[in-house]
């Protein structure tokens, strides 16, 4: 790598979120921006999100919900996730109006966009590889990906879970997990990783500030986090008709 590159994720239609990391990353001088997906989903400002992303991110990946609203609303989806899925996709699908080539547009965006790609070398995917709807979460899973998914690679980027994180493969066939600390700076390995960059707009770590990742030109990346006006964005919540439960997990970070 010979630039900075932001790495993102979960944004969940979160505006106040977004607006906070995307001044963190100005004030770090980085070039490129990579989002791995779920730009909308939960909150209250999805086409500003949208707008803001398709003017500013230079690579996005489908995330879950990306994928439910612009197409179709998974059965397994919880109540709370399809409810406001439902919300979202009413606010984003064209519809006659004066505003419509805006809103076709952002409906084309979103359908277009890629289910994995790489940067340099490195996997990017939302929730594995192979679906956007894995959940890496344990030793087990990330062994599968390192087996299953990365014979080409070394490292992959992830998001979905919402937890920042590091998985790493030992000597042999262990994995070793290493959660997240705010500011420190990670190398990558020689051997096989896996770097789960968090949530912008919806953590679930218990902070709730919002997280993102700075990769820099020295093989080396740090896990960063930005407080933003949450009352702004859970008062817009609470006033649009999404659920009343969306806005106060943002308080806690979960």
């Amino acid at each position: 790598m010979s630039e900075r590159i932001a790495f993102i994720s979960d944004l969940h239609s979160n505006l106040e979120a977004l607006k906070a990391v995307l001044a963190d990353v100005e004030r770090k001088r980085v070039k490129r921006i990579v989002c791995l997906g779920d730009v909308i989903g939960y909150g209250p400002d999805p086409n500003a999100v949208i707008d803001i992303a398709r003017r500013t991110f230079d690579l996005v990946i489908e995330g879950n919900h990306d994928e439910a609203i612009a197409y179709k609303i998974p059965r397994h989806f919880k109540r709370l996730a399809a409810r406001a899925a439902l919300w979202t996709r009413q606010r984003v699908k064209p519809k006659k109006g004066p505003r419509q080539k805006d809103q076709r547009e952002r409906w084309k965006y979103l359908r277009g966009l890629p289910d994995t790609d790489e940067l340099g070398g490195w996997l990017l995917a939302h929730g594995s590889p192979v679906s956007n709807l894995d959940y890496i979460y344990d030793k087990e899973a990330a062994l599968e990906v390192f087996e299953r998914d990365m014979e080409s690679f070394r490292t992959c980027f992830l998001g979905h879970t919402h937890v920042p994180g590091i998985f790493l493969q030992d000597v042999g066939e262990g994995v070793h997990y290493v959660p997240a600390e705010e500011g420190k700076r990670y190398r990558v390995k020689a051997r096989k990783m896996i770097v789960n960059v968090g949530s912008v707009g919806q953590p679930r770590d218990g902070d709730p500030r919002a997280c993102w990742v700075l990769a820099r030109d020295d093989g080396t990346f740090s896990f960063r986090r930005v407080p933003y006006e949450v009352e702004e964005t859970a008062d817009k919540i609470e006033h649009s008709g999404l659920d009343r439960s969306l806005a106060e997990r943002l308080f806690i970070g979960e």
